[in-house]
Protein backbone atom coordinates (compact mmCIF):
# COMPACT_ATOMS: atom_id res chain seq x y z
CA UNK A 1 0.00 0.00 0.00
CA UNK A 2 1.89 3.70 -1.02
CA UNK A 3 1.34 6.72 0.83
CA UNK A 4 1.54 8.17 -3.15
CA UNK A 5 -1.10 7.83 -5.87
CA UNK A 6 1.22 5.16 -7.89
CA UNK A 7 4.49 2.93 -6.10
CA UNK A 8 7.38 5.20 -7.64
CA UNK A 9 10.29 5.48 -6.22
CA UNK A 10 9.41 7.40 -3.24
CA UNK A 11 7.01 4.63 -2.04
CA UNK A 12 9.76 1.61 -3.07
CA UNK A 13 12.98 3.11 -1.40
CA UNK A 14 12.05 6.31 0.99
CA UNK A 15 9.78 3.95 2.88
CA UNK A 16 6.54 5.71 1.89
CA UNK A 17 4.77 2.60 1.47
CA UNK A 18 3.68 -0.08 3.75
CA UNK A 19 4.06 -3.70 2.80
CA UNK A 20 1.43 -6.10 3.94
CA UNK A 21 2.80 -9.74 4.28
CA UNK A 22 0.60 -12.21 3.97
CA UNK A 23 -1.97 -9.96 2.00
CA UNK A 24 -5.35 -9.13 3.26
CA UNK A 25 -7.81 -11.12 1.15
CA UNK A 26 -10.50 -13.01 1.19
CA UNK A 27 -10.65 -16.81 0.58
CA UNK A 28 -12.34 -16.16 -3.24
CA UNK A 29 -9.36 -13.63 -3.70
CA UNK A 30 -7.02 -15.83 -2.16
CA UNK A 31 -7.91 -19.42 -4.36
CA UNK A 32 -8.64 -17.10 -7.49
CA UNK A 33 -5.05 -15.39 -7.36
CA UNK A 34 -3.45 -18.62 -6.75
CA UNK A 35 -4.96 -20.03 -9.02
CA UNK A 36 -4.09 -17.33 -11.97
CA UNK A 37 -0.40 -17.06 -10.37
CA UNK A 38 0.30 -21.46 -10.70
CA UNK A 39 -1.49 -21.01 -14.27
CA UNK A 40 1.27 -18.30 -15.34
CA UNK A 41 3.48 -20.18 -13.56
CA UNK A 42 2.86 -23.42 -15.80
CA UNK A 43 1.98 -21.78 -19.29
CA UNK A 44 4.94 -19.62 -19.20
CA UNK A 45 7.21 -22.83 -18.05
CA UNK A 46 8.65 -20.94 -14.93
CA UNK A 47 10.74 -23.18 -12.75
CA UNK A 48 12.75 -21.58 -9.56
CA UNK A 49 11.55 -18.44 -7.78
CA UNK A 50 9.35 -15.66 -8.88
CA UNK A 51 6.92 -12.86 -7.52
CA UNK A 52 4.02 -12.40 -9.52
CA UNK A 53 1.86 -8.90 -8.78
CA UNK A 54 -2.06 -8.47 -9.71
CA UNK A 55 -4.65 -5.96 -8.86
CA UNK A 56 -7.86 -7.01 -8.56
CA UNK A 57 -11.31 -6.07 -10.16
CA UNK A 58 -14.11 -7.18 -7.97
CA UNK A 59 -12.87 -10.74 -6.88
CA UNK A 60 -11.08 -11.73 -10.45
CA UNK A 61 -7.28 -11.34 -10.54
CA UNK A 62 -5.37 -9.61 -13.14
CA UNK A 63 -1.59 -9.80 -13.40
CA UNK A 64 0.42 -7.31 -13.59
CA UNK A 65 3.88 -9.11 -13.75
CA UNK A 66 5.64 -12.05 -13.18
CA UNK A 67 9.11 -10.66 -11.67
CA UNK A 68 11.71 -13.58 -12.45
CA UNK A 69 14.68 -12.21 -10.21
CA UNK A 70 12.85 -11.27 -7.16
CA UNK A 71 14.52 -9.74 -4.78
CA UNK A 72 16.19 -11.81 -1.81
CA UNK A 73 17.09 -9.59 0.95
CA UNK A 74 15.46 -9.92 4.46
CA UNK A 75 13.87 -6.78 3.33
CA UNK A 76 12.36 -7.88 0.01
CA UNK A 77 8.82 -9.61 -0.43
CA UNK A 78 9.44 -12.73 -1.28
CA UNK A 79 11.60 -13.42 2.00
CA UNK A 80 8.77 -11.70 3.45
CA UNK A 81 5.98 -14.02 2.21
CA UNK A 82 8.33 -17.15 2.53
CA UNK A 83 8.75 -16.05 6.40
CA UNK A 84 4.94 -15.66 7.03
CA UNK A 85 4.42 -19.62 5.44
CA UNK A 86 7.17 -20.86 8.09
CA UNK A 87 10.16 -20.37 5.40
CA UNK A 88 13.14 -18.77 6.71
CA UNK A 89 15.77 -17.51 4.54
CA UNK A 90 18.23 -20.17 4.60
CA UNK A 91 15.61 -22.82 4.42
CA UNK A 92 14.78 -20.43 1.14
CA UNK A 93 18.39 -20.50 -0.29
CA UNK A 94 18.77 -24.19 0.17
CA UNK A 95 15.77 -25.02 -1.97
CA UNK A 96 16.82 -22.96 -4.77
CA UNK A 97 21.12 -24.30 -4.64
CA UNK A 98 18.81 -27.78 -4.17
CA UNK A 99 16.77 -26.87 -7.32
CA UNK A 100 19.70 -25.63 -9.44
CA UNK A 101 22.23 -29.00 -8.63
CA UNK A 102 18.82 -31.30 -9.78
CA UNK A 103 18.65 -29.42 -12.94
CA UNK A 104 22.64 -29.63 -13.51
CA UNK A 105 24.10 -32.74 -11.82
Amino acid sequence: MSDNDFFDYKAKYENQSTEITPARLSEVKTKNVETAAKLAYKVLKMSGFSRSEFIFIGEEPYMLEMNTTPGLTEQSILPQQAGAAGISLAQLFDSAIEEALRKNP
